[in-house]
């Protein structure tokens, strides 16, 4: 027996998709890239002040082009399936402020480098990624080739790659080939670029230029919905999922053209709205939970993997909020069969921060999330009827722990479930201060990857002196 949900009818998920076929042809988008409005032009796409007009005949071959499927290699070429049924877990992406046993301190190179660590150690995490926290205390100018060389430093697992704009997509992508003795780009994936689509219909210089330079290179992409609620979209779901949806399709369009078979993963709106606020973003609202279905369904119906959900809570503290939160949004994910989870663990604050408690605990859920996705047997042996005959009306079923239980049921080891008098006994321990316990014991045990000649040359050119 497992455990599914949905949201729509067919014809409202055909809908939404027909408006946005409107909003392409007769509204347009805008690219604030000179290089994407050629491409369209040169491709037949009606242009007029800069704005591209996009018709049904071109989303539906460039729909029709992106893969359902798509391998995703590591520094040693280890590799994972984007889209063969089982969800893969991707670190955050950009938090400031880390919370640290009950204290936030700003991001650091320390932070950086324990959070690779973490992901390398980690049996949930996936991938690893450059991006995982802010680094603005390094200057701009070497910014990029720094968090890309920490990252390549520590990290073994698949990589997610580094967007902002031509040139740093471009030299780092030369990089990670040269770093992962891959002869040439196109032979096979080695980073996905995150393209958030951010505007009403708009994509940015940067997005547009990265968007197209992992296309022409054969990487993937995830391209993200970026509206947010009265603020660049209406003041409706369907109106602010709607105009998403259409810049995503957009996205798609350009990848397509580029380099059709370029691999794309959808991700719609995944969050709900408070217009309270500056930001007009409320990951933990209940509506979440609307969007991250709707996208579930836009994906499938496009046929094209999934992200959506994440490990995320609008809380700054280890609380009520934050556990309830974050289990919601984890929760979403994996009923609906997502194929990327994104900020999978660690986030709070509303991706602002990042937490090394959460980070653990944040684990243990999506490893309880996995064993509820497995759902659980009912045939002869798992019935037990002759045990249950054997005991009687009356009995009891005490007895050695049978396979049965060990299959069904997982034991974490974060919760505190020992009755009251054991717990004080034990020192009235909680899930925090048990997370604080195995995140610093997997510090201390990381063993940092070999290198050879090669890559080290590339790592000292990569990194300023101060962190090598």
């Amino acid at each position: 027996m497992k455990l599914n949900y949905s949201i729509g009818t067919d014809q409202e998920i055909e809908r939404i998709h027909e408006e946005s076929l409107k909003i392409l042809s007769e509204v347009g988008v805008v690219f604030h890239c000179e290089e994407a409005i050629d491409i369209f032009r040169n491709y037949g796409a009606k242009v007029e002040n800069d704005i591209v007009y996009i018709d049904k005949k071109m989303v539906d071959e460039a729909l029709a082009s992106v893969p359902r499927t798509f391998d995703w290699y590591g520094r040693d070429g280890d590799k994972i399936t984007v889209g063969d049924g089982k969800t893969k877990n991707v670190p955050a992406y950009g938090p400031i402020y880390v919370l640290k046993e009950g204290r936030y301190e700003k991001a650091s190179h320390e932070h950086l480098v324990n959070f690779h660590k973490l992901h390398e150690t980690s049996k949930i995490m996936d991938v690893s990624n450059p991006n995982v926290i802010d680094v603005s205390y390094i200057p701009p100018d070497i910014r990029e080739k720094y968090r890309l060389g920490v990252a390549l430093e520590y990290c073994t697992k698949p990589m997610m790659g580094l967007v902002e704009g031509k040139e740093v997509a471009e030299e780092s992508l030369e990089m990670m080939r040269r770093f992962y003795g891959v002869e040439h780009l196109s032979d096979k994936i080695i980073a996905a670029g995150l393209i958030d689509t951010m505007g009403p219909m708009r994509l940015s210089t940067s997005m547009a230029e990265a968007l197209i330079t992992y296309s022409r290179s054969g990487q993937a992409l995830i391209i993200c919905s970026g509206q947010t609620l009265g603020i660049t979209a209406p003041q409706s779901m369907a109106g602010t999922f709607i105009l998403g949806n259409a810049m995503i399709l957009a996205s798609i369009v350009l990848s397509q053209i580029v380099r059709p078979g370029t691999p794309v993963v959808y991700c719609g709106k995944f969050d709900s709205a408070d217009m309270r606020l500056s930001s007009g973003a409320a990951y933990g609202g209940i509506e979440s939970l609307w969007s991250a279905a709707t996208s579930a369904r836009m994906a499938r119906y496009y046929h094209v993997p999934l992200h959506t959900g994440a490990g995320n809570t609008d809380s700054k503290l280890m609380d009520y909020q934050a556990g309830a939160e974050t289990f919601m949004n984890l929760f979403s994910a994996y009923a609906l069969d997502t194929d990327c989870l994104v900020h999978a663990c660690g986030t709070l604050d509303s991706f602002n921060s990042i937490g090394y408690e959460k980070y653990i605990l944040d684990e243990e859920k999506i490893e309880s999330l996995e064993h509820l996705k497995q759902g659980y047997e009912v045939n002869e042996k798992t019935v037990m009827f002759d045990s249950i005959k054997k005991t009687g009306p009356s009995g009891q079923h005490f007895e050695r722990t049978q396979k049965s239980y060990r299959t069904d049921f997982i034991m974490p080891k974060l919760s505190i479930r020992d009755n009251h008098n054991s717990w004080i006994q034990a020192g009235c321990p909680s899930s925090e201060s048990l997370a604080t316990e195995v995140w610093k014991k997997r510090l201390d045990e990381y063993v940092k990857p070999d290198f050879n000649k090669e890559q080290r040359s590339i790592l000292e050119d990569l990194l300023p002196e101060k962190y090598r």
